[in-house]
């Protein structure tokens, strides 16, 4: 059982270092295609991806009527909803900022486990959880204390936290009625269908956009498969396993693994206060995660 409880936490572990890396790629991606493009050839990417491996392993489920509602209504909040205001976000304010926000989930995910899924916490997971963001809002200080953020940027990723815990909720429900790889794959080709008419009509995207493809394509290609497939599939088992409240205290790790990318390549300073905050983050995580013993 300790094996397996070992593997739970190390995909959790490794969903956030590719999601920790996203703010990243995306941040790339950016710099030719607007946000919405970028997602929704994204889901492409991700959704040839899954189809390849579910197939060719013969891994495939039959999804059954009664559930596609709830497939939709997750794939709406996410990666729908989640997206639009998280890309606009992120293109508003830089890579830490974005991800730091985004660490308000954890926070916020209890409340509604506890109302939606009667999810019982411990005080110690509560103490881990405070901790953690703690050490997050240490991470976005600057040397005179201060937030430095777009208004706008933190209007959208504020959107981009509110639904993803909806997406919470629906995310544990279908965890107890399919595997991780079939619910990421079904909510890939929903998001890619719900992006459709924003992406051809309202944003007006044409083949010349891939005119300058080769700046682009590796990061692309990259968010695809290592984000919206690999770290979604890793997500939803980390999910089933460790229920909404505590799964989601992973989230602080997002802008720890970001901070760390962007230093290593050059796209932000890695400061006094950064570092503090990781290990604050860090000694969060591990508290939440612990477990009261049996008497």
């Amino acid at each position: 059982m300790k094996d397996k409880n070992y593997i739970v936490h190390i995909a959790g572990i490794v969903a956030m270092i590719f999601w920790g890396m996203s703010f990243v790629w995306s941040t790339q991606v950016y710099e030719s295609l607007n946000p919405t493009a970028t997602i929704f050839l994204r889901l492409v990417v991700a959704t040839i991806f899954l189809t390849a491996i579910l197939f060719v392993f013969r891994l495939n489920e039959k999804i059954q009527k009664q559930h596609l509602g709830l497939f939709a209504i997750a794939a709406l909040f996410e990666p729908f909803l989640y997206f639009i205001f998280e890309g606009y976000g992120l293109k508003n304010s830089s890579p830490v900022i974005g991800a730091g926000i985004i660490a308000l989930i954890p926070l916020v995910t209890p409340i509604a486990a506890r109302i939606f899924l009667k999810e019982r916490l411990t005080p110690m997971n509560i103490v881990g959880f405070i901790i953690s963001f703690v050490g997050v809002i240490v991470m976005l200080l600057n040397k005179n204390l201060e937030l430095t953020a777009s208004p706008k940027g933190i209007m959208f990723l504020c959107g981009s936290v509110i639904v993803a815990v909806g997406y919470s909720i629906a995310l544990i429900r279908l965890t107890k009625l399919y595997k991780p790889l079939t619910i990421t794959w079904m909510q890939n080709i929903l998001g890619m269908i719900y992006f459709i008419p924003m992406v051809f009509i309202i944003e007006h995207f044409e083949p010349s956009n891939f005119a300058n493809v080769s700046a682009y394509i590796v990061p692309l290609v990259c968010l695809g498969i290592f984000c919206s497939a690999g770290a979604y599939a890793l997500w939803a088992f980390a999910f089933s396993k460790l229920g909404a409240s505590r799964a989601n205290v992973y989230s602080n790790l997002i802008p720890v693994f970001t901070a760390i990318f962007s230093y290593l390549l050059a796209i932000e300073d890695m400061t006094a206060f950064k570092v503090i905050g990781i290990a604050i983050v860090v000694a969060g995580l591990i508290l939440s995660q612990l477990k009261p013993h049996s008497k």
